[in-house]
């Protein structure tokens, strides 16, 4: 199965799409509840307007991942941030938003990655020396709507700022650019609430109980643990075998793919930041880890690759349609 994804061909992504389709069929078959907690304004909104469990709110959550999954291959081929360009990120990053049942719905932090992709392709752009203020600019403006959609993405202002701190020289206007973009869509909200009469409600509903330490929601099921030690052996073997995917490849890539590490420490920190924590906090982790994944694949043996990729996707499916 691997095999059909090996190449970045625009015409391969059809299988990128079957896959998708594949993995999240099971919302239209099961029923999926999922908490809302934490989500921001925005994402309170669509659901508000579409409804938590219609059937267009569904089909909408298959073309969202496939669309980050566009993104994220996007987002490593341009970068060159593994040794041959395939359709493996994208495909991981579908992979790992689609490990269980839990994860299947289109949660707050699902809509919310959307934007956290699109602020890396800015934070990523620091190194080419191009329009760098209005990149700085957009780094906060997209920290600022993926807020909007899932509250505690506040973290990512500081972690897109600590990420061209990395990346390039670094100036004091550069840190007021981005607050000032992170600050331009929370003023366009509170405009439109305001000539609503709704201004009021802006603080409780969207900052409300947002962080507490190692708040579980509830006891976690053999499920939740087995994706929980997936995640952690994935994480594991990313930073052990770091060295060996970093090696021949420049100093600007290198750099770029320890971005990608810091993104992961700030995931990590973020669910036990998080107040009333779940299983679907790991998302926060799918963007850096699907990237280290199709590393990792690619420098195994092919067969064994193919292996162990085929017992990921069953399992997945098993946790979603029978167990």
């Amino acid at each position: 199965m691997l095999d059909l994804f090996r190449r970045n061909l625009f015409a391969y992504n059809i299988f990128l799409l079957i896959y998708c389709i594949i993995l999240r069929m099971s919302w239209f078959f099961f029923d999926h509840p999922f908490d809302t907690d934490h989500a921001g304004i925005l994402s309170s909104f669509l659901y508000g307007v579409i409804g938590k469990d219609h059937w267009s709110l569904k089909v909408l959550s298959i073309a969202l991942i496939l669309y980050q999954a566009f993104q994220v291959n996007r987002l490593v081929s341009l970068n060159r941030l593994t040794r041959e360009n395939t359709l493996f990120p994208g495909l991981f990053y579908i992979l790992l938003v689609s490990l269980t049942g839990e994860f299947i719905p289109l949660l707050p932090v699902l809509l919310a990655n959307t934007f956290v992709i699109i602020l890396l392709m800015d934070v990523f752009k620091q190194t080419r020396n191009i329009e760098l203020p209005m990149n700085m600019f957009n780094v906060g403006l997209w920290a600022g709507i993926s807020s909007l959609f899932y509250t505690p993405y506040l973290i990512y202002l500081g972690l897109g700022m600590f990420g061209v701190l990395y990346l390039r020289t670094y100036k004091w206007l550069d840190t007021l650019r981005a607050i000032l973009g992170f600050v331009v869509p929370y003023f366009l909200l509170c405009t439109i609430l305001f000539l609503n009469g709704q201004l009021h409600t802006f603080i409780p509903v969207h900052f409300g109980d947002v962080f507490a330490l190692l708040d579980l929601r509830r006891v976690l099921t053999w499920q939740n643990y087995t994706v929980l030690a997936f995640y952690g052996m994935i994480i594991l073997m990313a930073v052990i075998t770091s060295g060996t995917y970093n090696s021949g490849l420049n100093i600007h890539v290198r750099k770029k793919i320890n971005v990608l590490f810091i993104t992961m420490m700030g995931g990590l920190i973020l669910i036990a930041l998080v107040a009333n924590t779940g299983i679907d906090s790991l998302i926060f982790l799918a963007l850096p880890l699907g990237v280290f994944m199709a590393a990792m694949f690619l420098e195994l043996e092919k067969q064994f690759a193919e292996i162990i990729h085929f017992l990921l996707f069953i399992t997945a499916l098993s946790f979603q349609y029978v167990l």
